[in-house]
């Protein structure tokens, strides 16, 4: 997976959360248990992301639970959702 997602996808959040840094925030880090993001913020985030990220495509069909259960998990979803990439 693009390490160049990862930390955009981090990037957003902190920006999403107005926190001071990410410091906080690891790939582990769940996105409902330990950072607050409900249905609204992570739509948002989407929007955030779809924004930000080149050539994402996000199909709401494909999406599953447990892809938003940590920032990895995530941060995996998205870079399988960029248009024109293999993700790793």
């Amino acid at each position: 997976m693009s390490t160049q997602i990862e930390a955009q996808v981090i990037v957003s959040i902190v920006e999403l959360l107005e926190m001071e840094d990410s410091s906080a925030i690891t790939l582990a880090t769940k996105i409902e248990g330990d950072l607050g993001i409900d249905s609204g913020l992570l739509l948002e985030l989407f929007m955030m992301l779809e924004e930000n990220v080149a050539n994402l495509e996000i199909d709401p069909a494909e999406l599953r639970p447990e892809e938003f259960e940590t920032v990895g998990s995530f941060a995996k979803m998205i870079a399988t959702c960029v248009k024109g990439t293999v993700a790793a």
